[in-house]
């Protein structure tokens, strides 16, 4: 296996490079309030979560999230989003290195698989949706030197777009396939740990998994034809992330364009939501979606709510009901 693989800057990936960095310089000129950056973030991250699951067949919706209880499609969910916070607190990360793989796959397999964090000992195949073997990648005697060139080619900053070194090192940890499993949700996270290398900030997490979820079949044939025509891959996931940066301008406009928007701490915009969606919930209700979280803290959570009109309370009893004014 070459790393990289070859591959052009030509005129096509320059203009979609161009036309990211330009939204780039829109969001950073923004200047957003803090408190617009944090809600925006903190939905990009869950986004960047979820679609990263669904990609791999998680059945999860941003609609039905909050009303899940604890199960295995939603553990892989909240594991990744450890995952991209672990990433997120790496505030000075200047290289990639072996632990860096190894602990995101601990924090993405975590209580999902029984080795966690060690590469495969076996030999492995990549199926289509029918169950025929599309690819088969290095045995596990290759996987070590083959994840140390790759780690070698994102530190050696060869390639000068940050853009095309995280995709690159996303399609080359695809198919070294060096996991039994979680090797896409490791591999897209790995796109971010590049940027973080390569200093690529947009203040915002992109939540590029959204596009690659809603465009499967498309993100599957470009990652299977990768290697060989590995221009068409690239110019795919330029346009994936192109369109995310676009969305994130729109959002971020609306949310700034909203004068007399209340923005709430993170725990009880959760709750405001989880209200939003039932109509009509009980206090226990609430408990059992936030066991960690003391009894006396949610009541003050609540009444915050209420004093801010978005809540009322129904009922004077501990049997009362919230409900969206």
């Amino acid at each position: 296996m070459k790393i990289p693989p070859v591959y052009s800057i030509n005129a096509e990936v320059v203009e979609l490079i161009a036309k990211i960095d330009a939204s780039r310089q829109l969001i950073i000129s923004l200047s957003p309030s803090p408190q617009i950056i944090q809600k925006i973030q903190r939905v990009s991250l869950l986004k960047s979560s979820l679609f990263s699951a669904r990609i791999e067949g998680n059945s999860l919706s941003l609609e039905n999230l909050n009303g899940i209880d604890e199960k295995k499609e939603k553990k892989e969910i909240t594991n990744i989003l450890e995952a991209s916070k672990y990433l997120q607190s790496e505030h000075d990360l200047k290289a990639i290195d072996l632990s860096l793989i190894k602990n995101l796959h601990q924090l993405v397999m975590n209580n999902l698989t029984p080795y966690p964090g060690n590469f495969r000992k076996e030999m492995s195949a990549i199926f289509n949706q029918t169950g025929v073997a599309i690819y088969v990648p290095p045995p596990p005697t290759n996987i070590f030197n083959l994840i140390n060139q790759l780690i070698k080619f994102i530190n050696s900053k060869k390639e000068r777009f940050p853009l095309i070194a995280g995709f690159l090192a996303h399609l080359v940890f695809e198919k070294i396939h060096p996991f039994i499993d979680g090797n896409g949700r490791v591999g897209r996270l790995l796109i971010s740990a590049v940027f973080k290398v390569y200093d690529y900030d947009y203040g915002l997490v992109v939540p590029f998994e959204e596009y690659l979820d809603e465009h499967k079949s498309d993100y599957y044939y470009f990652l299977n034809i990768g290697l060989k025509q590995t221009n068409d891959y690239l110019l795919f996931m330029l346009k994936a992330f192109y369109r995310q940066t676009e969305k994130i301008i729109g959002l971020l406009k609306s949310e700034m364009n909203n004068k007399n928007k209340v923005y709430l701490p993170p725990r009880q915009e959760e709750i405001f939501q989880i209200i939003k969606e039932h109509h009509v919930v009980s206090f226990d209700f609430i408990k059992r979606r936030f066991l960690q979280v003391p009894v006396r803290t949610l009541r003050w959570d609540l009444k915050k709510l209420v004093g801010a009109n978005l809540i009322v309370k129904i009922g004077k009893t501990r049997g009362s009901y919230y409900s969206i004014i």
